[in-house]
C-alpha cells in the first residue's frame, strides 16, 4: 500500500506540473488561478495548496524540474577537450533544454518575476538553480587546467563565473526573442569568446581556446 500511495502522489503532483505548465504558457502566471490549475489537473484546490502551497511554489518546482533534468544532459554532453568548445556547448544545451521543457513565454515570466521580486521564493531557487550550473561549468573548467588546457595561473573561479553570466545575459535573449534559435547562441557565444580571447590583458597568462570555423 505504501507503494501505491507513492504513485498515486507521485501522479497528482505530475497532474498539476503539467497542468500549471499548460496555463502559464496559454494565460500567464498572474491570469492563472490555482483553481484553474486545480479543474486542469482533475483534482481539488486543497490538493494543489497541500502539495505546493502557492503558484510561486509550482513555479519553483518546475524551475528546479527542469535544472535536475538539465544538469543530467550537460554532464553527457559538455565532454570538450578545450574552453572554447565547452563553453558553446554548455550555452547550447542550455537552451535547447529550456525550451522543450518551458515555452519561452513561460521562461519570460519566470525572468520577470525574478527581476520584480528579487528577494521573493522564485528569485531564491532560481538563483540557487543558477549557482548549480555555474558550479557545473567551474568544475568543467578546472578539470581542463589540470589536464594542462588552461595556464595554472588562471583564477578558474572568476573565468567560470564570466563565461557563465556571458551565457546568461544570451539566454535572456534567446527567450526574448521567439525568432533565435540555439543556433544563433551557439554563434554569438562562439563570436563573444573569440572577441574575449582575442586580446590578453598585459601580463596575463593567454587561455588558449582553439576556436573552430
Amino acid at each position: 500500500m505504501t507503494g501505491l500511495r507513492a504513485r498515486q502522489k507521485e501522479d497528482r503532483s505530475r497532474k498539476i506540473l503539467d497542468a500549471a505548465r499548460t496555463l502559464f504558457e496559454k494565460n500567464g502566471i498572474e491570469g492563472t488561478k490555482i483553481e484553474d490549475i486545480a479543474n486542469h489537473a482533475g483534482v481539488s484546490g486543497v490538493t494543489v495548496h497541500n502539495y505546493y502551497r502557492t503558484k510561486a511554489g509550482i513555479l519553483i518546482n518546475l524551475i528546479i524540474e527542469n535544472d535536475s533534468l538539465l544538469l543530467d544532459k550537460l554532464e553527457t554532453r559538455c565532454t570538450q577537450e578545450n574552453l572554447f568548445d565547452l563553453s558553446v556547448m554548455f550555452s547550447r544545451t542550455i537552451a535547447e533544454h529550456a525550451v522543450s521543457n518551458l515555452r519561452k513565454v513561460v521562461w519570460r515570466q519566470v525572468i520577470a518575476a525574478v527581476t520584480t521580486d528579487n528577494a521573493g521564493d522564485i528569485a531564491s531557487a532560481y538563483f540557487e538553480q543558477d549557482q548549480k550550473l555555474a558550479r557545473f561549468l567551474i568544475g568543467k573548467i578546472r578539470s581542463l587546467q589540470r589536464d594542462g588546457c588552461i595556464p595554472a595561473s588562471v583564477n578558474v573561479e572568476h573565468l567560470g563565473k564570466a563565461i557563465f553570466h556571458l551565457q546568461n545575459a544570451r539566454f535572456i535573449q534567446f527567450v526574448c526573442s521567439e525568432e533565435l534559435t540555439s543556433d544563433d547562441v551557439a554563434h554569438r557565444i562562439r563570436n563573444d569568446l573569440s572577441a574575449m580571447f582575442a586580446v590578453n590583458p598585459p601580463g596575463s597568462a593567454a587561455v588558449k581556446i582553439h576556436p573552430q570555423n
